[in-house]
């Protein structure tokens, strides 16, 4: 008889240090305070048992019964609920990240720059051309093409578009101008560009209707002009006039795309960090009320009356995880 109680004692110890290892476990996937604090209530319990052979094993069995046991079925499924969550989050997390670099890839920043970079210089090549025609008058082939088809080239992926109205303020403006067959440029402005050696920079493309205008600044000054492609125009860009057109640096169409991914994942981000220690109201009413309960002085000597745990056990049971 002593030998039985021996071995039912070793073996009942043995059961419950295996759910204080799956206890500790829980407890550490989801590190919340209560679930804490019943871990370490629950390990005090079976020290007591353990090392208090007077004491009645059969109530740290039955202790476990009563309430280790529901509340591990209870976090299980809501680990391998937020296990779920998890990946597909990660997953979506992952796909993602994967789209964002191949489209950097191919909105390639500083490629774009060096390629407007060289259309400024071209255009640069041209308007010294266009001068010396104008200061000469003679009568030589002049060729738009490669400004054009270049421009043509871009304008969808990289060119901002602009209103009908906002496209007619910039483009229509009555102006001194000397003009020839191949181009119209604002008198003030041709004077400027060659007192400057036509030293010019890119400043930002717009569109309208496939209509294209180019925005360009002096590489030694603020001041700007548009070249209207359509009528191979050129003049001062009134400040006043564009004050609500929005002439800044042209990035890629793309790049909303990339903005809107980059604040998607930050998203998910702050939701993959907090999907372990989320936890719905109902189950943190039962964790608060399980840990005050085994928290009480009176605890153990209310073990043997069954009766009066079974409200905890069955909403532990009854908890819906989804």
């Amino acid at each position: 008889m002593q030998e039985e109680e021996e071995e039912r004692y070793l073996q009942i110890i043995k059961d419950s240090n295996r759910k204080l290892v799956v206890l500790e476990l829980l407890s550490n996937f989801f590190n919340h305070k209560d679930l804490v604090g019943i871990l370490v209530r629950t390990k005090i319990i079976h020290t007591l048992f353990e090392k208090n052979r007077i004491l009645d094993i059969n109530k740290l069995e039955l202790f476990h019964i009563q309430f280790t046991s529901s509340l591990i079925d209870l976090f299980q499924k809501i680990k391998k609920s937020k296990e779920q969550q998890y990946v597909l989050i990660s997953d979506e997390i992952y796909i993602n990240e994967d789209i964002l670099s191949k489209l950097k890839l191919e909105i390639g920043e500083s490629k774009f720059a060096r390629q407007m970079q060289l259309h400024a210089q071209n255009m640069s090549r041209k308007i010294e051309e266009l001068y010396q025609l104008f200061v000469s008058e003679k009568d030589v082939f002049f060729n738009w093409n490669d400004i054009i088809t270049f421009s043509q080239s871009i304008q969808a992926e990289y060119y901002r578009e602009i209103t009908i109205e906002q496209y007619e303020k910039l483009s229509q403006l009555n102006k001194s101008v000397y003009e020839n067959p191949y181009a119209r440029f604002e008198k003030k402005l041709l004077g400027r560009l060659n007192i400057l050696n036509f030293k010019i920079k890119f400043s930002c493309g717009l569109v309208c209707n496939n209509e294209i205008i180019e925005v360009y600044e002096f590489r030694d000054s603020n001041d700007k002009f548009v070249f209207v492609a359509n009528e191979k125009s050129f003049y001062f860009l009134n400040e006043e006039v564009a004050k609500d057109i929005d002439i800044s640096k042209n990035g890629s169409a793309k790049e909303e795309i990339i903005r809107g991914l980059k604040n998607k994942n930050a998203e998910l981000k702050r939701e993959l960090s907090v999907i372990k220690t989320t936890l719905p109201e109902n189950v943190l009413e039962v964790l608060k009320e399980y840990h005050e309960k085994i928290s009480s002085v009176d605890f153990l000597e209310e073990l043997q009356n069954v009766d009066e745990q079974t409200n905890i056990l069955k909403t532990m049971l009854n908890i819906n995880i989804n």
